[in-house]
């Protein structure tokens, strides 16, 4: 008991200690890009307006994060200061890759504490490049390959290094932020004699500050004449399938694109471009494209279904029926409620009902009940005192041998406290303990509250 007595005391004084502070604070990313395998780190401009008196203050995190500077500063009342912050992270938040959002917080010379948000976008160092290539026509003699880096900050000498069927090369470059770069490489024309038409695979392979980053990527080679097909699926609960039939020749092509999907997912799919015709066939539904091409002209379809809707249709179905079955199945209800007393003294009072109903049959109830802080317990109780009183733990008990089936019963107390309360009081829920048939189980009241606007 003096344990948890000792603990709700520091818990009171924490909470004493810290409280909100007025700082009006927006973030500009300078370098939020952080890649996983090297050390650069990120960096954010804090642009802070102090709303209240002239403090001192000073930016530091909990969550693994090393933030310099780490000197506090000074923001007199109502100046703007603007504070440039380096962000490292530590190897442990460097395993989940994507955008990630990560606190901070201002302490100022109080130890008031004001909490804020930035956002750092984590890649492994093979996503921290870009690479797209041309099409290679038989009568190329060059390919033009772009390397986009998606770093925000410089990737100083970089070595390259591209092998394919159709070339090698290898070159160090220096990227700069989100730079784009195209680089022009001469084909093997003696070995380009010997292939046939179709997709290649481009070994690309990037290495920085002694850390490789290596992609493959698919190079086509095109026929003189023909068209070039292209389908890609992705997503499961947002289905996109996309539909590329290009006319890589010279001469006009008809083309025709065809797709079929059953009435359940018909109801929920979207397309980009209306079909040329549309057939209902039992169950499916057939949807057509026909056009002609013209030279390097291309017939683009995406079809969507989305079966978010569906699934929180059935999540909502599963979740009501749970919710039913669970009301049907519980041993004892549990209701706490609570109404505003007046006394003679004018203390603010509040009057605690706290009603057991059984559904079944249930034994050695003890029943528990905790008394908010700042608050007093009036010595008079209803028809039931309680079997314990823990004033230490602000803890009340009741044992009831048992219940019978719909059988109620009604405990009653009150609270007061002769410092005003304004706005919502609220109260911890109550606890039940009981057995039936031999196994002993729980039961959590709801959480009652009072509103007080008057503050009497």
């Amino acid at each position: 008991m003096k344990k948890q007595a000792l603990i709700s005391l520091i818990a009171l004084l924490s909470l004493s200690l810290i409280s909100a502070i007025n700082l009006d604070v927006s973030e500009k990313a300078v370098s939020n890009v952080v890649i996983t395998e090297l050390d650069e780190p990120a960096v954010f401009e804090l642009t802070i307006r102090n709303l209240e008196e002239t403090d001192t203050f000073e930016i530091y995190s909990v969550v693994g994060l090393e933030i310099t500077p780490e000197e506090t500063f000074t923001i007199d009342s109502g100046e703007r200061k603007i504070i440039e912050i380096t962000v490292n992270l530590r190897e442990p938040l460097k395993t989940q890759t994507g955008l990630r959002s990560f606190e901070y917080k201002i302490k100022n010379s109080k130890n008031e504490i004001q909490k804020e948000q930035f956002t750092i976008n984590l890649i492994d160092l093979e996503d921290a490049f870009i690479i797209n290539t041309e099409n290679i026509n038989p009568k190329s003699e060059t390919v033009t390959i772009s390397i986009k880096s998606k770093a925000t900050f410089l990737l100083d000498n970089t070595l390259i290094k591209i092998n394919s069927a159709f070339f090698t090369y290898q070159s160090i470059i220096p990227l700069k932020p989100l730079e784009t770069q195209e680089i022009k490489i001469p084909l093997d024309l003696e070995k380009i004699k010997t292939l046939t038409a179709g997709s290649y695979i481009l070994n690309f392979e990037a290495e920085v500050e002694g850390q490789k980053a290596i992609k493959e990527i698919l190079i086509k080679f095109l026929e003189q004449e023909g068209i070039f097909t292209e389908e890609t699926s992705e997503g499961t609960i947002i289905r996109r399938n996309e539909i590329t039939k290009k006319n890589v020749g010279n001469v006009n092509k008809n083309i025709q694109i065809a797709k079929e999907k059953n009435l359940i997912s018909y109801l929920f799919t979207t397309i980009n471009l209306e079909p040329t015709q549309t057939a209902f066939q039992g169950f499916a539904v057939k949807y057509s494209w026909e056009k002609e091409l013209i030279p390097n002209e291309e017939l683009n379809v995406i079809i969507k279904t989305n079966w978010l809707y569906p699934i929180i249709i059935i999540i909502f179905i599963v979740l009501i029926i749970y919710l039913i079955k669970r009301s049907v199945e519980t041993d004892l209800i549990v209701r706490k409620k609570v109404s505003f007393v007046n006394t003679k003294g004018g203390q603010f009072a509040l009057k605690v009902t706290l009603r057991l109903k059984a559904r079944k049959y249930i034994e050695r109830i003890n029943l528990v009940d905790k008394l908010p802080s700042l608050v007093n317990l009036y010595n008079k109780f209803g028809a039931v005192p309680p079997n314990k009183i823990d004033l230490n733990n602000k803890r009340l008990e009741w044992n009831i041998e048992t219940l019978n089936k719909d059988e109620e019963r009604i405990f009653t107390y009150i609270i007061y406290s002769k410092i005003g309360v304004v706005g919502r009081f609220e109260l911890p829920s109550a606890k039940a303990t009981f057995e039936r048939n031999a196994k002993i189980k729980h039961q959590i009241s709801n959480r009652s509250f009072y509103i007080n606007e008057t503050g009497g």
